[in-house]
């Protein structure tokens, strides 16, 4: 063959010769080997091999043509060793101070110290360099299927021992079958495993190297970059690193860009100093974080550290499990919760924030919009820029609107609800009441339950509703419906427009109405009138109680009440009380007329004193009353008499003056003191009435008002009776005869009463309706009198008894129950017992049925032995129990027994075996409870303790920090249970002997003496056990969990690092390999580790 250097024209090599070595693809190794050896001895490409000072006379001419590169003749297979080397493999070549050819086959060692050498079988390893190596055994299969060991060394220093290996390199290693290294103190060990690079390492099968210090050492593994790191199955790394930390450090992990982390199978980052720590994290740009499994940033600056959480955007951060962010500046710190825009922010879990600085907080919130803030604890919505719904289910719909009370809606631009259930429709409402509504622009609503509907309508008192364009209901539980109306009070109603309404139960319907105290267009606390109408157009109802109905009609004027108007025009404005009938009447000040001379005799009347006047038409106006029914005649009467009762005295006016001018002789008064045959009065006075039915009336001015009564005597009046059916006497309900009188018996009046004499004495029984006379009364009273005595000598012994106290002596008999027994004795003390053992008892008595029981209270019920109700309803079915108060039972059964009771974290031992038990206690049932205040400090062990005592026992476990030795926490204390136990740390409980536990909420059970728990929340389950980290967890006696998350299982496991959990160990004696069976050590595993 002829090989050109460069462009020169002269021959590299002459042609082989007959004699030379004859295998061409020795011959291409060796030639590829030659032109790496110009680098590495320093040769210019340029120069001819053989020429020149190495000439054909030199020791190199003299090796290439042992070997056959030049046309000097040589024997067939055969060593060649030149400059002091040593070649025996049978066709190796040796050339330079101490170099070898060994084994079999034809190795190749040129250099001081070179190596070539196949250490068993044949092979053709190629050692180029200062104390280069190239050693190995024959046997293992290239991928071509060639078995003989080959491997390639070049450079001072440089090693190939894997079959088919490649060193090239000052101190370049390539240890791995098929490995390739290449570069300074490249290292190259994994299967087919390739390093390039100064310092490079490939570790892992099938890895790759690339860079300055770069380091590949997991299978499938790729660092390419300065200093680049893969160390977990299929990671990938490129890019520089100049942390220690960093790199592409999980399985089938990313890591792209300077100082990146991909530390987790399955991460991705991508980007200066991004970091994606967790299973399937991904990362991309600069200083990102995705910390959580299945975690995604994007954006510099970014961080998602919730699980599966999404954070798109230059400082975005994504701390909630599953949440979505999407914004510069943006946060998602609730569980499931999205966020999207800038500096957004939702802190809620389910929460969505959308806009530009929008903010939703709380669970469940949503806050859409430019500011939109919706802020409350749950289920609050802010939708519109600058949007603000701040309480539980509030909800603010439009710009600038506020809902801040308790399930709230604003809905409107600038629209206020912000109290509990207020609701608040339309540009600037206003709604300020619990459960108020505004509807309309500018509405308000400022009181409970109000209502304002229409623009400018306004409710400011508790349950006003106002309806329409500048309504308005105030002062009370007024409605206002029309335009412009307006009520003011309890009740007030205006409806139609513009209408006022002032006062409880003022009312306005139609137009230009006006129902107050002054007849102004207003509706104030000034000018309130109670009970004022006015219906119809342009009507006033001036006063309390004034009527106007019709067309500009007026009842009253200021000051004046009760005044009624009906009638187009109609004025009732004289006095108080008057009244307006019809069309165009008025009113005139009423004027009384007390009597009138007939005959010569002086006729007084009734109702002389007019308040006021009744018009039904007007001067020259005049009108007919029509249709009027006959009126009452008598003394008292002032009914209005119509046409036919005129004409009927007319006409006996006409008989009388026939009578009278036909009379022979004079008649003349009876005298004074005269009278009929026994039955005479000696007064001047007005005669008697006899007004009732069937009623009667003797005396000067008596008078018997209902039917059947009777008024006897000088102004006797009779008066309503009262049906007296039944009396309370001692709880007793008595009832009476003649409950239901006929009519009155009156000897007097209020004020002017008379005595009854020379009464005889009436019937006394059940059935008498008869009158007792002073005697009888005097005999009852000396009793009553008798019997305050006898109670008051006994007072010091007889309490709060109010009825059924009999035959009281030294022996109370026949209490209650069986009446052949007198067992409830009264010896001075009180009463020895109480409903005790009886059977016989009504339900709504106390009932003591268990042997020893005793009850005591309205339903009382004690039904086991030896038991005590006390209280109204109490009840008692256990044997010894005690029920104290009333409802309280006492049905649970009490067993000696001792354990523990599992509380928040701890264990609260308790015995009741050391001494015998007498049944429970009860002051309550299951649904309620009482208090037992003040009780005693306790002094023995099966005493009570109390409030004060157990705050003096947590306060004992409290102790100042000392140097060195500090907590900044606001949760439970420590608490150290277990003998010579140690608890440090927020909520941390030590309940096994000698455990010790530090961290937040770590724990030692009782049934881990000797437990080690360190780490938030880590928990130690097994004697002599250790958990280190957070949630690190011991199930096994003597087992080590290491990490977070880690838990140990197994007695004497140990699992080590994030997420770790052993298992049972599994043994293995042994396998089969090519049909030959190999048995191995260790096969008795006690534990794991994980």
């Amino acid at each position: 063959m002829n090989f050109r250097q460069g462009r020169t024209t002269g021959r590299f090599a002459g042609n082989w010769v007959s004699g030379a070595i004859d295998s061409r693809a020795l011959r291409r190794r060796l030639m590829a080997a030659l032109r790496s050896a110009y680098r590495v001895l320093g040769m210019r490409r340029r120069r001819g091999m053989g020429l020149g000072t190495l000439g054909v006379g030199g020791a190199l001419a003299v090796a290439l043509g042992a070997i056959g590169v030049v046309a000097f003749p040589q024997s067939a297979s055969a060593d060649y060793a030149a400059g002091g080397g040593t070649a025996t493999a049978g066709n190796g070549v040796a050339i330079g101070v101490s170099s070898q050819a060994t084994g079999s086959g034809s190795p190749v060692a040129i250099g001081t110290s070179a190596n070539a050498s196949v250490t068993s079988g044949a092979g053709s390893p190629i050692a180029i360099g200062i104390g280069a190596t190239a050693s190995g055994a024959a046997g293992v299969a290239t991928p071509g299927g060639f078995t003989a060991f080959e491997a390639i060394a070049i450079g001072n220093g440089a090693n190939a021992t894997g079959q088919t290996s490649t060193a090239t390199g000052s101190r370049a290693l390539a240890t791995g079958n098929f490995s390739t290294a290449t570069g300074s103190f490249a290292t190259a060990s994994g299967l087919r495993s390739s390093a390039f690079g100064i310092s490079s390492v490939a570790s892992g099968v099938d890895s790759l190297a690339q860079g300055s210090g770069a380091s590949a050492s997991a299978q499938n593994a790729v660092a390419t970059g300065f200093q680049a790191k893969a160390t977990a199955l299929n990671s990938v790394y490129l890019g520089s690193r100049t942390v220690a930390s960093s790199g592409a450090l999980g399985v089938s992990a990313i890591a792209i860009g300077t100082d990146v982390t991909a530390s987790s199978s399955d991460a991705v980052a991508m980007g200066r100093q991004a970091n994606a720590t967790a299973t399937g994290a991904v990362a991309l740009g600069y200083n990102t974080s995705a910390t959580t499994v299945s975690a995604t940033v994007v954006g510099a600056n970014a961080s998602a550290s919730g699980l599966s959480a999404v954070a798109v955007g230059t400082f975005s951060t994504a701390t909630g499990d599953n949440s979505v962010v999407v914004g510069i500046g943006a946060h998602a710190t609730g569980d499931q919760s999205s966020v999207f825009g800038r500096s957004a922010n939702a802190g809620g879990a389910r929460a969505t924030a959308i806009g530009y600085a929008a903010n939703a907080s709380g669970n469940d919130n949503t806050a859409l919009g430019s500011g939109a803030q919706a802020t409350g604890t749950t289920g609050a919505v802010a939708l519109g820029v600058n949007a603000s719904a701040s309480f539980t289910n509030a909800v603010a719909l439009g710009f600038a609107t506020t809902s801040s009370g308790l399930s709230s809606t604003a809905l409107g631009q600038g629209s206020q609800a912000t109290v509990d259930f207020a609701t608040a429709v339309g540009r600037g409402a206003r709604a300020q009441g619990i459960a108020s509504t505004a509807v309309g622009n500018f509405s308000t609503a400022s009181a409970d339950n109000a209502i304002a509907m229409g623009n400018l309508a306004a409710a400011n008192s508790v349950d006003a509703v106002a309806i329409g364009t500048s309504a308005t209901a105030t002062g009370g539980k007024a409605v206002s419906i029309g335009s412009g109306n307006t009520a003011y009070g309890d009740g007030a109603v205006s409806i139609g427009d513009p209408s006022y309404a002032s006062g409880t139960g003022a009312f306005t319907g139609g137009a230009n109405n006006i129902a107050n105290s002054d007849g102004t267009a207003t509706a104030t606390a000034a000018n309130m009138a109670a009970g004022a109408v006015a219906i119809g157009n342009n009507n006033k109802a001036i006063g309390q109680g004034s009527v106007a109905l019709g067309n500009g009609s007026t009842a009253g004027a200021a000051g004046f009440t009760g005044n009624v108007a009906l009638g187009n025009g109609a004025t009732a404005t004289a006095s108080s009380g008057d009244v307006a009938l019809g069309s165009g009447s008025v009113t005139q000040a009423a004027v009384g007329t007390g009597s009138a001379i007939i005959g010569g005799t002086t006729y007084t009347f009734a109702g002389t004193t007019p308040t006021s006047t009744v018009s039904i038409g007007a001067p020259g106006a005049e009108r007919t009353l029509t249709n009027l029914a006959a009126g009452r005649l008598d003394g008292g009467s002032t009914d209005a008499v119509n046409g036919s009762q005129l004409f009927a005295t007319n006409q006996k006016v006409t008989q009388n003056t026939t009578d009278i001018a036909n009379l022979s002789s004079s008649v003349t008064n009876i005298n004074n003191g005269g009278g009929i045959k026994y039955f005479h009065a000696n007064s001047t006075l007005a005669d008697s009435q006899a007004l009732g039915a069937d009623s009667v009336a003797i005396g000067p001015n008596a008078v018997a008002t209902n039917a059947g009564d009777v008024a006897i005597g000088l102004n006797s009046v009779s008066g309503t009776t009262t049906a007296v059916g039944s009396t309370v006497i001692g709880g007793t309900t008595y009832t009476f005869a003649g409950g239901t009188p006929a009519g009155a018996f009156s000897v007097g009046s209020v004020g002017a009463e008379r005595q009854i004499q020379n009464v005889a004495a009436g019937q006394l029984s059940g059935s008498s309706t008869d009158a007792v006379n002073g005697s009888q009364l005097f005999a009852t009273n000396q009793q009553v009198t008798q019997n305050t005595t006898d109670i008051a000598t006994n007072t010091a012994n007889i309490a709060t008894n109010t009825a059924d106290i009999t035959n009281l002596g030294n022996t109370i008999n026949n209490f209650a129950g069986d009446t052949s027994t007198a067992y409830t004795d009264a010896n001075g003390d009180g009463i020895r017992y109480v409903r005790t053992n009886d059977t016989t008892l009504p339900v709504t008595d106390a009932f003591a049925q268990g042997v020893g029981s005793s009850a005591l209270g309205y339903q009382a019920t004690a039904s086991a032995a030896n038991s005590l109700a006390l209280g109204r309803g109490t009840t008692v079915s256990i044997t010894d129990g005690v029920a104290l108060g009333s409802g309280s039972v006492s049905d649970r059964a009490v067993a000696p027994a001792s354990g523990s009771i599992l509380s928040g974290t701890g264990l609260i031992p308790y015995n009741t075996t050391d001494l015998t038990l007498l049944g429970a206690v009860s002051v309550g049932n299951s649904t309620s409870y009482r208090q037992i205040t003040n009780v005693a400090d306790g002094t023995l062990d099966q005493d009570a303790v109390t409030l004060r005592q157990l705050k003096g026992a947590l306060s004992s476990f409290a102790v100042t920090p000392t140097q060195y030795f500090h907590a900044n926490s606001t949760a439970a204390d420590s608490l150290a249970v277990g003998t010579d136990s140690v608890a440090i740390g927020p909520r941390t409980t030590v309940n096994g002997d000698n455990g010790i536990g530090m961290g937040n909420g770590a724990i030692v059970q009782q049934t881990a003496p000797g437990g080690i728990a360190i780490g938030q929340n880590s928990t130690v389950n097994q004697a002599d056990s250790v958990a280190l980290g957070t949630n690190a967890t011991t199930n096994g006696a003597q087992a080590v969990a290491l990490g977070a998350g880690a838990t140990a299982n197994e007695p004497g496991s140990v699992a080590l690092g994030a997420g770790s959990t052993t298992a049972a160990a599994v043994a293995t004696t042994g396998t089969t390999i090519n049909g030959v069976a190999y048995t191995f050590a260790g096969t008795t595993p006690t534990s794991t580790v994980s």
